[in-house]
């Protein structure tokens, strides 16, 4: 056993255990899930295997042990549109083992309903969100953006991000699987996709540089 990982839909109420391992097989595999999946809330229990020596917590190969491949959840976001009215919106989400979900729901509305303020969008612009996760921003960006484009490195991630777009009826919204440093400056250069609001969430080592320059231009 390397990690355990435990996702909890604070709406939902829903939980997830995925178990880190560094073999095909998880002894007692049985005993353990009969015993998870009597705590209230139990919906996906799952074993991801990771043989690599790095500091990555989480392997390519999740297998699902009992339950569903993913938790729902909802976060709230508040706007203040243009003539000062607040608005309050619930996306749904389908969040699964590998993809990046925020921990912190509280801090997580607060944070995003101030990137969506801080956007001003009227409802003709061309948005990107690089590094966008499960789409978590890129749904709510869509509410109000004539378009939204959606970059992601990890596929589980891009696969629940369009699955989301689908669960909350958005059709303006289109996702690439890639690095924002190699598909921001292709389809800026090849195909001449602008962009009027750009919003980034990097990993810690930030931004690269071919990303930023592309931004600039």
């Amino acid at each position: 056993m390397r990690h355990v990982l435990i996702r909890y839909g604070f709406t939902s109420k829903e939980l997830m255990v995925c178990l880190v391992i560094n073999r095909e097989t998880l002894p007692q595999e049985k005993k353990l899930v009969d015993a998870l999946c009597k705590i209230e809330g139990m919906t996906s229990i799952s074993v991801n295997i990771n043989r690599k020596n790095t500091n990555v917590i989480l392997g390519e190969e999740t297998r699902t042990v009992w339950g569903s491949d993913y938790i729902t959840d909802q976060i709230h976001l508040r706007d203040c549109d243009h003539d000062f009215a607040l608005t309050d919106t619930a996306i749904a989400y389908h969040i699964s083992p590998q993809s990046f979900y925020q921990v912190n729901p509280v801090q997580t509305e607060k944070l995003y309903s101030l990137a969506l303020s801080y956007a001003g969008l009227t409802g003709r612009e061309t948005v990107w969100d690089l590094y966008c996760g499960i789409g978590t921003i890129s749904l709510f960006l869509a509410q109000k953006a004539k378009k939204v484009y959606g970059v992601e490195i990890v596929p589980p991630a891009i696969e629940d991000a369009r699955r989301n777009a689908a669960l909350n009826g958005m059709e303006n919204v289109e996702f690439f699987v890639g690095k924002a440093e190699e598909v921001l400056p292709r389809e800026y250069e090849k195909n001449q996709v602008y962009a009027d609001v750009i919003v980034v969430d990097p990993p810690r080592k930030g931004c690269d540089s071919v990303c930023l320059d592309t931004i600039v231009r």
